[in-house]
């Protein structure tokens, strides 16, 4: 049995919806108020990414088009067929316009993921440089897929020839796919470096590297696409099985971030607000303070919910309420205990209180404790 693009297209589609509704379900289950920029885009893509399939099905099952034809061929197609031949050469050209859309929103999901992440970092500025080049690299596409072919309806034109870049539009793939490879590369540079330098086991380090640096696998998609396509256009099955195989991947890459809480119950996916590290049993961190004014210690026991979330670990900074499960402690300083008591102390001493939940324990100079009290 041959190689069938139709059958492989719409289940790589169909796998893909599955991973983009896993996605929408763990995203949503971590923060139902508020839809960003990255879950717009995520929106995008998988409609653009719908309506690709479904016009290269359109352009390859159901009509043909002027792909393929030469001079001496499209001036020997019959009359009778040159409808057909021209409504499949116009989803052929819905196809590029909707392939162009598709692999920058997938590529706009992770530029304003990370655009939050790096709020407050040094790393900031480089996530706002790769979002413009994004969007730079994002039009220079689709005008030059635009204006290639003038005017524009040569792009469907059977008789006479209209010519190789109004067919099968060699220099689309290089010029297209080189934009769409370098701009993968800069989104790739944001979270690296982070991950590198961040206080976590080596464990996970390698985890996320593999996860944020997985989107060579869609340069080399990309590439391969645009090398059978040029090579020959009888292998235009090939490229396209590609540029399906690219889609799959690129929905797989942009959800995975998102799909993280699912498995943050898990300890070796576990990610805590807290370089410090927790129990593994009770989810608890002690930290021990000095207080150079009063000279003495202040000891901190955080205790973690295990409720996932997103990536918050890494510097998501989220205004108004926070996620819940974070770990998060209090500013809180005390006193030596008086004749009044030590509980009539801590009420009156109690410093800022950032977040609750967290249980304090007093050590005074003597070395006794006073405590735990719960806040």
């Amino acid at each position: 049995m041959g190689y069938n693009l139709t059958a492989e297209m719409f289940s790589e589609w169909a796998i893909g919806l599955v991973i983009i509704a896993v996605r929408i379900y763990a995203r949503f289950s971590v923060d139902r108020r508020n839809f960003h920029w990255d879950d717009l885009c995520l929106l995008l893509g998988t409609i653009f990414w719908t309506l690709l399939v479904v016009f290269l099905y359109m352009c390859t099952s159901v009509y043909s088009s002027n792909i393929g034809l030469n001079e001496t061929t499209a001036a020997e197609v019959p009359d009778d067929k040159v409808p057909d031949l021209r409504q499949g050469s116009i989803y052929a050209f819905l196809a590029w316009l909707s392939y162009i859309f598709m692999a920058w929103a997938f590529k706009g999901v992770l530029v304003f993921l990370y655009n939050r992440l790096t709020v407050g970092l040094s790393q900031h500025r480089l996530a706002l440089g790769v979002g413009i080049a994004c969007v730079c690299t994002f039009l220079t596409s689709l005008l030059f897929d635009l204006l290639i072919c003038r005017p524009i309806n040569r792009n469907w034109q059977v008789k006479p020839y209209a010519g190789n870049n109004c067919t099968i539009r060699p220099l689309n793939y290089i010029v297209i796919e080189v934009l769409s490879i370098t701009t993968d590369l800069a989104i790739m540079c944001v979270p690296i470096p982070l991950i590198i330098v961040a206080k976590i086991p080596k464990s996970q380090k390698w985890i996320l590297c593999g996860l944020f640096s997985s989107g060579v696998f869609v340069m080399v998609a990309a590439a391969l696409r645009a090398y059978y396509s040029v090579k020959d256009i009888n292998t235009l099955s090939t490229a396209l099985g590609w540029a399906s195989r690219q889609a799959l991947v690129s929905a797989i890459i942009v959800c995975a971030p998102g799909v993280k809480p699912l498995f943050s119950r898990f300890s070796w996916f576990a990610s805590y607000g807290s370089s410090g590290g927790y129990g593994k049993r009770d989810k608890t961190q002690t930290t021990t303070l000095y207080n150079p004014k009063s000279g003495r210690d202040i000891t901190v026991i955080s205790t973690y919910d295990p409720h996932p979330y997103e990536l918050s670990s890494m510097g998501w900074r989220r205004k108004g309420r926070a996620l819940s499960g974070t770990s998060q402690q209090q500013i809180m300083d005390f006193a030596s205990p008086t004749q009044h008591g030590p509980s009539l102390d801590l009420e009156r001493n109690m410093g800022i209180v950032i977040t609750t939940d967290v249980a304090v324990a007093h050590e005074s100079l003597n070395g006794v404790t006073r405590g735990p009290n719960s806040h």
